[in-house]
């Protein structure tokens, strides 16, 4: 059960119904990243408090009355429910961390990404004026004749094929042994039947 506001606000002091307040959807998108870390670490220490209070309840209930549960609703039903309360609390602020380090990474990527595309063109001009320097001197034979290769257009792109090629040479014998491996334990399950 979701707790709301009319709900909370007998059950906890002034200061848990400010931190159960805050987790609610209206008020937890206005927190800071410091915000949120501080009222999460509240959250959880709230819960576990509660938590490990219905416990010491729970046992002192079964010493006194001698049932193997230990429970009596009207001592610690209250604590039980601010233990629940607090446990959805957290989790709302665990949801919205996770959500903003989601978004941070996000944006990260997105400038380092931007930072490598900024890069690139003078990397480009660079070579496109070496390359052209390269075909001005062979007046008009070609860019092959040019580079001196033949079926690449520079060095990196013939290193970047070698490369793809050169990866995975055993690719076809592993998927070989896969299937042979497959076929020998069909057959052994084949055979006991």
């Amino acid at each position: 059960m979701a707790f709301n506001r009319r709900q909370a606000r007998p059950l906890c002091t002034d200061t848990e119904y400010a931190l159960f307040t805050a987790s609610l959807a209206d008020a937890i998108g206005d927190l800071t990243p410091a915000q949120l870390r501080s009222k999460l670490e509240r959250a959880r220490r709230a819960r576990d408090k509660y938590r490990d209070l219905v416990k010491r309840q729970r046992l002192a209930n079964r010493t006194r009355t001698g049932t193997k549960k230990g429970n009596r609703p009207e001592t610690n039903a209250r604590t039980a429910e601010k233990a629940q309360l607090f446990a959805e609390a957290l989790a709302r602020f665990e949801a919205r961390s996770a959500k903003l380090a989601a978004t941070a990474e996000r944006e990260a990527k997105r400038a380092a990404a931007e930072r490598t595309l900024a890069a690139q063109p003078a990397k480009r001009r660079k070579a496109g004026a070496a390359r052209a320097t390269a075909l001005g001197k062979t007046k008009g034979k070609g860019r092959k004749a040019a580079t001196g290769k033949t079926g690449y257009a520079s060095e990196s792109a013939r290193r970047s094929a070698l490369d793809k090629l050169g990866r995975d040479t055993r690719g076809g014998a592993r998927k070989g042994q896969k299937t042979a491996a497959v076929r020998r334990s069909q057959a052994r399950r084949d055979a006991r039947r």
